[in-house]
């Protein structure tokens, strides 16, 4: 009897790499929220702006039947990336270089810097609370979970960062502020990641389970390219929302901006005991049951070739949004 395989594979990392390594989706480059509160101004103020460089993360794929949605699935496959050999320095320079690239490009495309004391001097602003750059986000239970996404987040030098609510989101104070200076205040975020996982990648886990003579296979696979992705862009702040008020508006980047090729040295870093486990869980899933895989991988970069690639990826992200804001103006 002819075996019939069901497999599914991820080609997405925190939504990020849609339209890489072998994804088919089309999406528009950019996303305008609000396009109105953005006609008409061409006088702005500048607040928060930082840059995120990911330095880990994971993704994973699992086979289900396709005849049975409380499948919990059969083959399970999993991926962890790291990134190594980037210094603080190199994510500070590339962080100030996009952001005076930024500063130079909303200027070219027509806008006036209003001068910072404006938000200086004022209460609202005053309230709001700051963290230090660079902020690291690093992750817990690493042996257990195998890790959550790790991060380091710059502001550009001589700033700090703004600290976000709860909800991640800038304070109500920074919003009130927009509202008595009568002028948007702009704010920059940007996420630079290291990898992507799609098809034609140098690494791939696969997982492979056989019952009742039905194949499933779980496989992701992971390479180089720096990508700024879907997220980052600009938050145009006019003042407080509320139920019949909403005078704020964004510009995000949908289509993840990227640089593909090598920066650097990839290595399988799987540890012997991970190794070990993924041949038992191979030999169960043979037989019957489910079967899982997991592989860990290092990239170490070269820093000058990480911040080429990382800073033309920034500046290709400048170019989308402020393009975009001049546009909806």
């Amino acid at each position: 009897m002819k075996k019939i395989i069901f497999s599914a594979v991820i080609l997405t990392l925190i939504s990020a790499c849609a339209g890489i390594g072998g994804a088919t989706k089309q999406v528009d480059p950019i996303a305008i929220e609000n396009a109105d509160t953005f006609t008409g101004q061409n006088k702005v103020l500048l607040g928060d702006f930082r840059v995120t460089f990911i330095t880990f993360d994971k993704t994973s794929a699992t086979a289900k039947s396709s005849m049975f949605s409380s499948d919990t699935g059969y083959a399970t496959s999993s991926m962890r990336a790291k990134l190594v050999g980037v210094p603080d320095d190199v994510m500070q320079s590339i962080t100030d270089a996009a952001y005076q690239d930024f500063i130079a490009g909303l200027t070219a495309n027509g806008y006036t810097i209003a001068d910072q004391s404006t938000l200086s001097n004022n209460a609202a602003w005053q309230s709001l609370k700051y963290e230090d750059s660079p902020k690291k986000t690093t992750s817990s239970l690493k042996i257990i979970t195998g890790g959550s996404r790790e991060d380091t987040t710059f502001a550009p030098s001589g700033r700090s960062l703004i600290k976000k609510d709860i909800s991640d989101s800038l304070p109500y104070a920074a919003y009130d502020a927009a509202n008595q200076v009568q002028l948007p205040i702009i704010n920059v975020e940007y996420a630079v990641h290291f990898v992507y996982f799609g098809s034609e990648t140098d690494y791939k886990s696969n997982a492979y389970s056989d019952i009742k003579g039905a194949e499933y296979s779980a496989e992701v696979s992971a390479g180089q390219g720096l990508q700024v992705i879907p997220g980052s862009g600009i938050n145009w702040m006019r003042g407080i929302t509320s139920t019949f008020n909403h005078p704020n508006g964004k510009i995000l980047i949908q289509a993840p901006v990227v640089i593909p090729g090598a920066y650097g040295k990839s290595e399988d870093s799987t540890s012997g005991l991970q190794k070990a486990a993924n041949v038992f869980s191979s030999v169960l899933g043979a037989v019957s049951g489910g079967s899982s895989s997991a592989k860990d991988i290092n990239i170490t970069a070269n820093p000058s070739e990480y911040k080429v690639k990382a800073s033309a990826a920034l500046t290709e992200a400048n170019k989308r949004v402020l393009g975009a804001l001049s546009a909806a103006r």
